[in-house]
């Protein structure tokens, strides 16, 4: 039977307060902005109420919660097979971290480890997928994990997913952007950094409404929370072959990796 390990049952983990801010923090490459954020401010305090940490950032950076959603027994075996590897190094710290470290199966030999409440999870309903099982990577169950317990805003920084071959992007991106879709229905506010791809971060403003290439688009905020939409028309329009560069799929589609970022 998968329980709450008896260490952190003792300590009242289950009964951790709600923080309303939380940052989730992988190791991509915009963690680093998480970082020079967080020092100018003076502290993580003064950003957030809680950092969630994605595998390894945990032994790179302080954590209140520690996601590690892969098997245990099967990190064991792949530190076994490669003991100078990175996975050998993160089993071992893993293996006294106080937690809580949230994961599929608590195995014995991990005094941190808390079974992740998937369960628990997908009967939510209000959660708004159907109880679809989703999770295609463990950045994925954090979230879902924010929605459950009911946090205000998600602040994302790490998890990027983009390699410099446009054809071969890291796997997860798809899902947690279904699990922040859902997140933001819930009227949770989300951040992420302009340095990462996540939610197209990246792009400039103006590319983020497809389809009005001969105007301007202008949103201004109502007293009661609506939007009013104002369009104006540009001097100058794309030529066709500015049209057409944007279909040329041997550049990377990320400005951050092919160089061409402002």
């Amino acid at each position: 039977m998968v329980a709450l390990s008896p260490v952190l049952a003792a300590r009242g983990v289950t009964a951790r307060g709600v923080p309303e801010h939380v940052a989730i923090v992988g190791l991509g490459p915009s963690c680093a902005t998480f970082f020079e954020l967080t020092r100018r401010l003076g502290g993580v305090s003064a950003y957030c109420d809680e950092v969630w940490g994605i595998n390894a950032i945990g032994d790179v950076l302080k954590c209140d919660r520690i996601f590690h959603m892969d098997d245990l027994r099967v990190q064991e075996a792949r530190a076994e097979a490669k003991p100078d590897g990175n996975i050998a190094a993160m089993v071992a710290w893993l293996k006294s971290h106080p937690g809580p470290i949230y994961t599929s199966v608590v195995r014995p030999g991990y005094p941190g480890l808390v079974a992740f409440p998937l369960e628990e999870v997908l009967n939510r309903k209000h959660d708004g997928n159907g109880g679809a099982p989703y999770f295609n990577s463990t950045a994925a169950y954090a979230i879902a994990y924010a929605i459950h317990v009911g946090v205000k805003r998600i602040s994302l920084f790490g998890l990027d997913y983009t390699l410099p071959n446009a054809h071969h992007a890291e796997k997860g991106r798809a899902c947690c952007e279904f699990w922040l879709g859902i997140a933001a229905s819930r009227g949770i506010e989300i951040t992420v950094p302009e340095t990462s791809s996540l939610l197209d971060a990246c792009a400039p403003e103006a590319e983020r409404l497809y389809g009005y290439d001969c105007v301007d688009v202008h949103l201004h905020d109502r007293e009661d929370g609506s939007v009013k939409v104002e369009f104006v028309a540009k001097s100058e329009t794309p030529s066709a072959a500015e049209v057409e560069a944007r279909y040329d799929h041997s550049q990377h589609p990320n400005p951050l990796v092919s160089g061409k970022a402002a």
